[in-house]
């Protein structure tokens, strides 16, 4: 370990005693001197403030990296290097470690008390869901069992959240249940069919007929349409062929 990041690990300490949190988001290969140098102002406001740094890749290769880039959808980062300010329940400010002065640190502080905390934490939390479901999609190789059997349920659940719009249903129907009742019915396909793979497959077509009658003028609309027309076209060359 640097001897600079040696001093960034140590410059914040004493959480508990603090009763404070900072969690500090920064893109791999940033450098870490500049990072010291950036958090000085609150070094000097709360020398007894603990800091966790969590490092970002620019995609997310594994599910802990997702995870990681999941907690900073939550805490609302859009800018790197960044301030995440935390309390009892959860985080409820971002400060741009450019912008960061004792004055920008008060500020963002006021943020705790904000009126529509509680909005913009639910809100930000379903845009976390969707990302790690998504990725949890990609990432997981081979998708199946209980893994899978936990997408399915959380791609069901975002799809009745009380903030998902029919865009937000169409989308989450189309891109992740169908492919993830798909993946079920490719799972439990071995050669022929079983009234269990053939209710599987009827329950995939099911949702992707869902998404696209949410509404067929969208770009998904139209996409869920002609891979309707494709799986159409598919079953009847496979009953010719039998």
């Amino acid at each position: 370990m640097s001897r600079v990041l040696s001093l960034l690990l140590f410059c914040c300490a004493a959480l508990h005693a603090a009763g404070k949190e900072y969690t500090v988001y920064f893109r791999q290969g940033t450098n870490t001197a500049a990072l010291v140098r950036m958090l000085a102002p609150l070094r000097k406001a709360e020398p007894q403030s603990e800091c966790r740094y969590v490092v970002l890749s620019d995609q997310a290769d594994t599910i802990a990296e997702a995870i990681n880039s999941a907690n900073a959808l939550k805490a609302g980062v859009d800018e790197l290097p960044c301030l995440v300010l935390n309390d009892a329940k959860g985080p409820y400010a971002t400060l741009p470690l450019h912008r960061l002065t004792p004055a920008s640190l008060q500020a963002a502080k006021a943020s705790a008390t904000a009126p529509d905390r509680q909005q913009q934490t639910d809100r930000r939390n379903f845009i976390a869901q969707q990302y790690l479901l998504m990725a949890r999609m990609s990432l997981t190789n081979p998708l199946q069992g209980e893994t899978l059997d936990k997408c399915i349920g959380t791609c069901r659940a975002l799809m009745q959240h009380p903030l998902a719009t029919p865009a937000d249903q169409q989308r989450l129907g189309y891109e992740c249940l169908y492919p993830l009742l798909m993946r079920q019915y490719t799972n439990m396909y071995t050669g022929a069919h079983t009234p269990a793979s053939e209710a599987k497959l009827l329950e995939a077509i099911a949702a992707l007929e869902t998404a696209r009658d949410l509404d067929r003028s969208t770009s998904t609309g139209k996409k869920a349409f002609a891979e309707r027309e494709r799986l159409r076209k598919a079953r009847r060359q496979a009953r010719t062929v039998e």
